[in-house]
């Protein structure tokens, strides 16, 4: 589960949403091979732009 706070001293929203991915990647919460929601879904889900969420998964790409 992934949740965004607009109140959190690490803004902006996408380093939010990259680093919670990116510890249940590490952390093996968030299986190798799961399919992650499409951006469109993810950000209507959180309430976010779809440009935020879509940085978020190229940043996690990144990296591989």
């Amino acid at each position: 589960m992934v949740v965004i706070d607009a109140a959190s001293p690490t803004p902006p929203p996408y380093i939010q949403l990259w680093a919670q991915l990116a510890r249940q990647i590490q952390e093996r919460s968030l299986v190798v091979g799961t399919r992650l929601p499409t951006i469109r879904r993810l950000a209507a889900d959180l309430g976010l732009a779809v440009n935020t969420v879509g940085r978020a998964y190229r940043e996690l790409e990144e990296p591989g």
